[in-house]
């Protein structure tokens, strides 16, 4: 009987002794897992927040390529702005110095000088030249032979100049029209302005922009 229950407790104890084995062995896979799920979730924490610190560093720059993209284009803007400003009231200056030197003698010459360019511009032989109402009082035939002789002498072509008589054109300068009236040459002072319109703002950009960068 005693056997019996020694034997009983024996294997009891080995029971025993078995179930703390396989607790231990479960806590120990708990501790495991716990631990590994720890490490996965800190992982993709990190992941997580790499993703996010690339997406933010992402949209920043996109959002400071596209502020210096439009402060380029404002400066761009204000620059031309500027630029085509002082182009127009140089141009107006000018206009208004031109039209004050009509009462000069000098003046003669400039509209000869005009009317010579318009000649060879034209390269008709035959041309009507017209021109403001004041303007076409200080053309004279005297004037005309005179722009033919130079007009002949600078182009080797000759051409016969006619002053229009009652019909004068808006604007000052000289209008030249080719017989028959299909090819005319604009050198009125505004139109002469337009033309070199260009030229005129490579000079203005040069004097404000050139000069500062100096």
């Amino acid at each position: 009987m005693e056997d019996g229950l020694h034997d009983a407790d024996a294997i009891v104890a080995g029971i025993l002794v078995d179930a703390d084995a396989e607790a231990d062995r479960i806590l120990k896979e708990a501790a495991d897992y716990a631990a590994q799920t720890a490490t996965r979730a800190q992982e993709q924490a990190m992941t997580i927040a790499r993703e996010a610190q690339a997406k933010a560093e992402h949209i920043t720059a996109s959002i400071l390529a596209d502020a210096q993209a439009k402060a380029t284009i404002e400066r761009r803007r204000r620059s031309l702005a500027l630029q085509e400003k002082v182009t127009v009231d140089i141009v107006e200056q000018a206009r208004k110095q031109i039209a004050a030197m009509l009462p000069l003698a000098a003046y003669k010459n400039i509209l000869k000088g005009w009317i010579v360019e318009g000649a060879i511009g034209l390269s008709a032989e035959t041309a009507t030249v017209n021109a403001s109402m004041d303007e076409l009082q200080l053309i004279d035939d005297a004037m005309l032979r005179a722009a033919e002789k130079d007009v002949l002498e600078a182009s080797g072509k000759a051409t016969r100049l006619s002053k229009v008589e009652h019909d004068p054109v808006i604007g000052q300068g000289v209008y030249l029209l080719a017989e028959g009236g299909r090819l005319a040459y604009d050198n009125r002072v505004a139109t002469r302005f337009e033309r070199n319109r260009a030229e005129i703002r490579k000079l203005v950009y040069k004097a404000l922009f050139d000069s500062r960068q100096t």
